[in-house]
């Protein structure tokens, strides 16, 4: 009797025992971080971003600042038929080349140029107004890439979650088949129970090994693609914490969504004032100093210098303009039609997902109901275990049973962090 009541001790035991675990954990919130350092469009975006900040100084030199160069020119232009003088200031009326008017045979030169666009404000301000608007489109993206990472790697975690629990639940159930094995074995020597009853434990605990093992090899391939999604290759991690992310409930018209096609309306706008710039008169101051000399001899008195405004201003086109602003208003007309399409789906998609989550919380309001009732049921089992008012099969048998239940309420709640995790992408 002794030895029935150590065995009876040591089945109790065995809830404990099982659920006490030592693995290496990481959390969602670390995966995420380390996927958005390795994500290949993050890496890009962040270059455009410094490029187009770059591109600012850029448009403002080149559009305000002076510009200095030098310039160096050699034309040699030579006469025929002037009695043998190839290069002269006074051909013979015979001579052939070109008028002495236009080169005064040749020409000669070496100058230091300075010129510098004014009273371009405006244009200026519209060309910076576009390259800030690329800059904020390309914030919006490296958000929108953050937010599909976001919702694409919750999705695969709760995924890797939910074959966890089944493999773990398998590895509880195996553990306590396995003792159940060998109390079985031992009660059969002493003649409480039939041979027959250990061949068929030994048959379940046979089965249950191998579902064990299919379900830690399924766990083990989908872990790995989690981590490698995330640029990980930590192999010391074999287990990952239970996620359940935050209810975003806000309630407001104005979605993250929505911004690309505001954008896309704004940057026709100025895509058409940038076009229009060219129209405007275009006023640009010079100077030069050096050497300028049409003439060989005397050239070394030819250095001087001169200044002057050219004024440039577009009286027709083509037609261009118009075209141009019909173009633009057409991008516009389809940014306003994709940004309704869009809030419309958005709209939907929330109220069906918000109707999904609340449904599934009544599920799981009534299942830790029951698993509260589980709860006092095997206390109710321990206590008539010890007093040997209830035979260990039962008893095993409802320990199974319990954590089946179990699971099945982990399985929800991960089915409900889903729903959660669509709501909240939607609801950006």
């Amino acid at each position: 009797m002794n030895r029935i009541s150590a065995i009876v001790f040591f089945i109790t035991t065995i809830p404990i025992l099982v659920g006490s675990r030592l693995y290496a954990q990481t959390t969602f919130s670390e995966l995420f971080e380390q996927a958005k350092k390795n994500s290949p469009d993050m890496v890009i975006l962040e270059a455009s971003r410094n490029y187009l900040l770059l591109e600012t100084s850029k448009i403002k030199a080149e559009n305000t600042s002076p510009k200095t160069f030098i310039s160096s020119e050699v034309l040699f232009a030579p006469y025929f038929n002037n009695n043998g003088k190839i290069i002269s200031t006074d051909p013979k009326k015979a001579a052939i080349g070109y008028d002495i008017g236009v080169t005064n045979g040749g020409l000669y030169a070496l100058l230091l140029n300075t010129e510098m666009p004014v009273l371009n404000h405006k244009q200026v301000s519209n060309l910076l107004e576009q390259n800030n608007l690329e800059i904020a489109k390309t914030d919006t993206r490296i958000k929108t890439v953050a937010i599909e990472l976001k919702h694409s790697l919750s999705l695969q975690y709760l995924d890797v979650l939910t074959s966890q629990a089944e493999y773990q639940s398998l590895q509880e159930n195996l553990h306590l088949l396995k003792q159940q094995l060998e109390i079985i074995k031992t009660l059969t020597d002493h003649g409480l129970y039939r041979y027959v009853d250990f061949r068929l434990i030994q048959t379940a605990c046979m089965t249950d090994s191998i579902n064990f093992e299919n379900a830690k090899s399924t766990y083990q391939l989908k872990l790995d693609q989690l981590l490698a999604s995330s640029g990980i290759s930590d192999t010391e991690i074999t287990e990952i914490a239970f996620y359940e992310p935050r209810f975003n409930n806000k309630n407001t018209d104005t979605s993250f969504f929505l911004q690309p096609y505001t954008q896309d309306s704004l940057s026709a706008v100025i895509q058409e004032r940038v076009f229009e710039n060219q129209y405007k008169p275009q006023v640009k101051i010079y100077a030069n100093t050096g050497l300028n000399s049409t003439s060989i001899p005397h050239w070394g008195n030819h250095v001087g210098m001169s200044a002057g405004i050219q004024l440039t201003y577009t009286l027709f086109d083509g037609k261009q303009k118009q075209i141009n602003r019909k173009q633009q208003l057409i991008l516009m007309q389809q940014a306003t039609k994709e940004k309704k399409i869009k809030q419309f789906e958005l709209q939907k998609q929330k109220i069906s997902y918000s109707n999904a989550i609340q449904a599934v919380n009544k599920s799981i309001e009534k299942e830790e109901k029951l698993q509260n009732e589980y709860n006092d049921i095997l206390a109710i089992f321990n206590k008539e275990l010890q007093n040997g008012q209830i035979g260990i099969i039962d008893y095993l048998n409802f320990i199974q049973q319990f954590n089946q239940n179990k699971l099945s309420l982990v399985n929800h709640k991960i089915e409900r962090s889903k729903l959660i995790v669509e709501y909240n992408y939607w609801n950006n």
